[in-house]
């Protein structure tokens, strides 16, 4: 899961270089215009990189199971695959039973987000038998396990609210205010949060 780590930890810094435009443009350029949106911009691909981040570290950790080189889970146990696939993984040669399994769990995440902390636990679980993810995580970052779900909860709203309601307030119609501190908050959450995942799975 080196390798995942590795690209988590490149996206996590690429979002960050929008603070650093956001800085530059702020407090050398004179416009009428805001550039809050570059701090908005940061978030989405935080959170982006995350996804991706689960994405990845689930797909390794179910293909080590299925070669063996991991105990599965219980929920991995549990998940189903089409008789085709079950057909194509008996017979399979060329290409290997290994590729052809991890081209359908790639599909199959495909249409799946883990932003919400529910849906990250139990994507998780089919990695990761641990019944008290949030515990162990929030224990590992230093805070309660319901303050890093409750974090990421929010995190993953103001996501969605930039993403699918232009971070417009309903009633007011205008933007909910962002600010650098915030921004750089809620980063380095999820960087933390990305890291300690991959450190108690890995």
């Amino acid at each position: 899961m080196h390798n995942a780590l590795e690209i988590f930890k490149t996206n996590i810094n690429n979002s960050r270089e929008q603070s650093v435009l956001y800085d530059f443009l702020k407090s050398q350029v004179r416009a009428p215009v805001p550039f809050d949106d570059l701090l908005r911009g940061q978030l989405v691909v935080a959170v982006a990189a995350f996804d991706k981040l689960m994405h990845d570290i689930i797909k390794i950790g179910m293909c080590q199971i299925f070669q063996g080189d991991r105990p599965p889970t219980p929920k991995y146990h549990c998940e189903n695959i089409s008789i085709q696939l079950h057909t194509d993984l008996v017979g399979a040669t060329v290409p290997p039973k290994e590729h052809l399994f991890e081209s359908a769990i790639v599909a199959k995440l495909r249409y799946m987000a883990f932003q919400h902390p529910n849906k990250i636990s139990d994507g998780l679980s089919l990695i990761w038998p641990e019944s008290n993810k949030w515990e162990k995580v929030g224990t590992k970052m230093g805070v309660q396990g319901h303050f890093a779900s409750t974090q990421m909860k929010l995190i993953a709203m103001r996501r969605n609210a930039i993403v699918h309601e232009s971070d417009m307030d309903p009633i007011t119609n205008q933007k909910t205010p962002i600010c650098s501190l915030e921004c750089k908050n809620m980063t380095d959450f999820i960087d933390s949060c990305g890291r300690v995942i991959v450190d108690l799975v890995a």
